[in-house]
Parts: C-alpha cells; sequence; structure tokens
C-alpha cells in the first residue's frame, strides 16, 4: 500500500544530511551533553541496574550456574558449559514456553498467528502517518540521542571504524509514547495484538510498545547478520521513508528462532573460539551465513513509508546494505524482554482467562 503522506521533519532531516552530514553529527552531538534531570521514570531503572551490579560481580562459572535461565545471560561465559547442552536446553524451554501464548489465540485467528510465531516476522501498514510528524519534532527537542547498539564497527573484535557510520535513536517519553500507541490503536485491529504477542512469547498488546526515533546512515554492527539473545523478544520498525533493497531494510532468517540446535551451535562455537565480542548476540559470517541463508530464506522488507514490521530479534537478522545518500529514518519500537518464570506466569494466566471466557460465551 502506498502512503503519499508528507512527514515534513523527516523531509527536514533529509534536507540537513544532504546538505552537509558533519554538520548534522555536530548538531547531535551537542545535544549529547544535553543536561538532563532526574525524572520520575528512572526510579523504575533501579532495580535492574542493582541486579546488572551484582551479575557483573559473580565469577563466570557463577554465573553459568546461578543465572542459567536470566535474561541478562545471553550466552555460556566459561568454555566448560559451551561443550554441554546448556544453551540449547534454555533456548528449546524459552521456545516452548513462549509458544504457550498460542494457547490464549481464538481461533479464527489461530493459523495465521501460528505462521508469525514460527516464522518469527509480520507486517502491517499504517495509514494516516502524518500524525507522527509533531511526535517527531517534539522528541528531536527533548531527548538524548543514543547509539542503541549500533555501533560504527563490526563485532569482530577489530574495531575498525567504519567510514561514514552514523546511527541516532531519540526514546520517545511517557507521554508520547501514549500519543503513538493510541495511533496504533485506531489503526490495527485485535488481531494484531495476538501477532505481538507470538512474537515477543508471551501476551502483550500494541500499549505495551515504546518507540524511538532512529536516524542511520551507511554500515554498523548491526549491518552483520546476528541474533540479540536466546530468549524471545518482539522488535520492529515502522518506515517514515519509502525503503527500498538499497535504503537499509530490515532483513530476518525467517523459521531461524526456531531452531534451538543452530542457535546455540553458533553461539557456543563464539565462546568456544574467543569470539567474546559477538558471543552474547551471535553474528554469522562467511560460508555459515551463505548456508543460514539457503537453508532458512532471507526475506527483506521492502516497502512505502507507513510499513510496520515485527519480528522476534532473538531470530536472525540484520540491517539491510545502505547504498543510498539519504539517511534510514523509522520508528524503533518493542515491548520488554520477559524472563522465563515471568513468560509462564503471564500465558498460564492468559490460557486459563481464555478458558473462562470460551465457558462463558
Amino acid at each position: 500500500m502506498n502512503n503519499h503522506e508528507s512527514l515534513l521533519k523527516v523531509q527536514e532531516i533529509e534536507s540537513k544530511f544532504a546538505d552537509n552530514l558533519e554538520s548534522f553529527d555536530t548538531f547531535n552531538q551537542k545535544k549529547i551533553i544535553k543536561k538532563r534531570g532526574l525524572r520520575v521514570e528512572h526510579i523504575y531503572w533501579i532495580p535492574s541496574l542493582l541486579f546488572g551490579r551484582v551479575y557483573k560481580l559473580f565469577p563466570k562459572v557463577l554465573k553459568d550456574i546461578f543465572f542459567w535461565l536470566s535474561i541478562i545471560h545471553k550466552s555460556p561465559t566459561t568454555k566448560f558449559f559451551a561443550r554441554t547442552n546448556y544453551d540449547k536446553l534454555r533456548t528449546l524451554l524459552d521456545i516452548k514456553i513462549s509458544s504457550l501464548c498460542l494457547k490464549a489465540v481464538p481461533e479464527i485467528y489461530l493459523n495465521e498467528v501460528t505462521n508469525t510465531f514460527r516464522s518469527g516476522c509480520y507486517t502491517a501498514n499504517l495509514p494516516q502517518i502524518s500524525f507522527i510528524d509533531e511526535l517527531l519534532e517534539g522528541v528531536l527537542t527533548y531527548a538524548k540521542p543514543s547509539h542503541a547498539g549500533a555501533r560504527p564497527y563490526f563485532k569482530d573484535g577489530k574495531n575498525k571504524e567504519l567510514e561514514g557510520s552514523f546511527s541516532a535513536y531519540y526514546t520517545f517519553s511517557i507521554n508520547d509514547n501514549h500519543k503513538m500507541n493510541g495511533f496504533l490503536g485506531k489503526c490495527l485491529n485485535e488481531e494484531f495484538n495476538h501477532h505481538l504477542s507470538a512474537l515477543a512469547g508471551y501476551k502483550c498488546s500494541y500499549k505495551d510498545l515504546t518507540y524511538s526515533l532512529g536516524i542511520v546512515f551507511g554500515e554498523n554492527s548491526n549491518s552483520e547478520m546476528h541474533q540479540d539473545t536466546y530468549a524471545s523478544v518482539a522488535k520492529g520498525f515502522i518506515y517514515l521513508q519509502d525503503v527500498g533493497e538499497g535504503n537499509s531494510p530490515f532483513e530476518y532468517l525467517e523459521g531461524s528462532y526456531t531452531d534451538a540446535a543452530f542457535r546455540s551451535e553458533q553461539t557456543n562455537e563464539a565462546v568456544l573460539n574467543n569470539d567474546f565480542h559477538s558471543s552474547g548476540s551471535t553474528r554469522l559470517r562467511g560460508k555459515i551465513l551463505e548456508e543460514a541463508i539457503c537453508n532458512y530464506g532471507m526475506k527483506t522488507f521492502t516497502g512505502s513509508k507507513g510499513l510496520f514490521v515485527l519480528a522476534n530479534t532473538a531470530g536472525y537478522h540484520r540491517k539491510g546494505a545502505h547504498n543510498s545518500n539519504l539517511p534510514r529514518i523509522t520508528l524503533a519500537c518493542g515491548v520488554k524482554r520477559k524472563g522465563l518464570l515471568t513468560k509462564l506466569i503471564v500465558n498460564v494466566y492468559a490460557i486459563f482467562k481464555n478458558k473462562i471466557y470460551k465457558s462463558q460465551v
């Protein structure tokens, strides 16, 4: 579906890049050092920050023992456990617990949602996206940009800077998140929530999505085919431009999430080969990448502005090649990644509610 609505802020950003990338980068750096006060939402970060500090203090072998099911523990840290089925077992457990969300899906949607779970990706089209323009204007004035993991080098341990690489992500405020989700609620139907849940691995809805404006130019660490972690999580992009094959389209290896054997094998190999730069978010390179593309088939998401792409990024994915003189501008979004126990509780509760509802109808 073509969406011809103008996004004036996107055009302005494109113009800044066309005039002088260096001047835009200088503007971006000025925003980085802008002071920000303590806000109420920062309080919610405290438990995870403390948990992260405790995790870092543990010796490697104790991390592998006590944090086996934790989402913070992306890969085995010792070669002993990398030689076992340690990672494969927890990956299989995550897939099994995540699949429970399908049992809460109404029969009318079940086949399509099951296909989404197996493939690991889903798309929708959003009309009237000019509404987003006012949110873009606001986020560029109040948000502090970050690279959000899109580093200007590949995670091969060489840290060789990629020429012309630029990435900046501006996180929406709570209020603007509410506005964006209100807009989505008008554009999408109930079925969307089931597809989102299938990718996240637990019962959730569009109201749980949070957003950031992403401005990316050239290649970066996300240009390599990679998985985020062993546990399912739903992330996505709303294209704010028409995106073709040369403008960094999102690319995904369909079905790779449910292949626990392949994913865990790559993670273990990275640990055994001392590839600690990418062992937590394993990269596929060379012949292994070629074979993976042949085995799974790579889906390249090109389309008009307003295209909404969602994926379970525990499956293998990447930012496609950038051969344009314009930056890729998107709304990046996602739901919170849940631990296995939390997902189990949420999904069992959703199944119970679904059964109660059916018995009352």
